[in-house]
């Protein structure tokens, strides 16, 4: 299933943000700030959102928690070291098994990226997806303003 990036949002869409130092090796042989690194950014802002809102912290001893299914995304303008970056995130969108996480990453208040994911929750043990717990909708439904699904 494709998600197709979603048009321009403000932050004022967005529930949950979190600030990032862009690193001197994070540029590439060009002087700019490499598009791998922009999804690793991605990456950090989701694991501070369940950490933050889920209480969710990922190690090694997990039974089951969120993975990455799809992302999809929208380089808008390039980045240069050195930058503080704002990345925005929330879930926009929960299923039995899945939510949409929706991202925009700022630079000195312009977007430079968004970003659509689908994550699903995943029992480790037994290698399948399962449906996300109630305790995590709970969490997710007291936290978002709006979100679709619940």
């Amino acid at each position: 299933m494709s998600l197709g990036v979603r048009r321009a949002m403000s932050k004022q869409f967005f529930t949950h943000s979190f600030l990032l130092q862009v690193r001197w090796g994070d540029a590439d042989a060009l002087g700019h700030i490499n598009n791998v690194q922009f999804v690793r950014y991605l990456e950090s802002a989701r694991v501070a959102y369940c950490d933050d809102v889920l209480d969710v912290s990922f190690k090694p001893a997990m039974m089951s928690g969120w993975i990455l299914a799809d992302m999809q995304c929208s380089y808008l303008q390039q980045v240069h070291y050195p930058a503080q970056l704002e990345i925005y995130t929330r879930i926009g969108k929960i299923g039995n098994k899945s939510a949409t996480i929706s991202a925009d990453i700022y630079c000195e208040d312009e977007p430079v990226m968004r970003s659509q994911s689908i994550m699903v929750w995943f029992d480790y043990a037994q290698q399948k997806t399962v449906s996300v717990p109630d305790a995590v909708r709970a969490k997710i439904a007291a936290f978002e303003k709006s979100v679709e699904g619940l």
